[in-house]
């Protein structure tokens, strides 16, 4: 029986990540790529040339650029997600997920995770129980979540960051790369250090 033919996959935006995504693409078997581009200058395909229909990957680490380009994007294009062969997910039973969203190699997710659209966790990140993350949120690599922590729209966490049980990342908010979170973060803030503390 010969294996069906995964659409062609249109990436945007462009850049180092894109090509990240592109070789995570290939390991789940697309094998044609279209990029694009949101600056005119580019020399690769513009947004505005982006197709009516097809499979798309928003390959953006910023929270606010991948909200942007999904709600500039045609409304009928469709998102698969792509999770990396290496990812472990202890109970996937118990797993909610939605449109568009990337997981990296070394990623380990356990039991009653919600995930909205669009969100990309990096590698190795590993994500405890009872853990909700909402539409756009950016897990940089070594992001360490533990149980019953809820992580708001569009909110940025930095590489090797540590979020302690229980505590609540607001809508917008960033994470300093190696902050470690005791307490809830209030939406539109910026916390940095050990243990995290807004930044002036």
């Amino acid at each position: 029986m010969t294996k069906s033919k995964l659409p062609s996959l249109h990436i945007v935006p462009s850049g180092g990540f894109s090509a990240e995504i592109r070789a995570l693409a290939k390991r789940l078997g697309y094998s044609d790529f279209v990029f694009y581009d949101e600056r005119p200058s580019n020399k690769l395909m513009q947004i505005a040339d982006f197709p009516q229909t097809g499979s798309a990957a928003l390959a953006a680490g910023s929270s606010g650029l991948r909200k942007k380009l999904a709600q500039a994007l045609p409304e009928y294009i469709s998102y698969p997600n792509l999770i990396d062969p290496s990812v472990i997910f202890l109970d996937e039973a118990s797993l909610e997920m939605g449109r568009g969203t990337i997981i990296c190699a070394g990623s380990i997710l356990t039991t009653n995770i919600s995930i909205g659209d669009f969100v990309l966790i990096n590698l190795h990140c590993s994500i405890g129980h009872d853990v909700i993350l909402e539409d756009y949120c950016s897990l940089m690599p070594g992001v360490r979540i533990s149980g019953g922590v809820q992580i708001g729209q569009a909110a940025y966490l930095g590489t090797n960051a540590v979020i302690l049980p229980k505590v609540k990342i607001g809508e917008n908010a960033v994470i300093g790369a190696g902050a470690v979170v005791t307490k809830d973060v209030e939406p539109n803030t910026m916390v940095v250090g050990v243990p995290a503390q807004a930044k002036n």
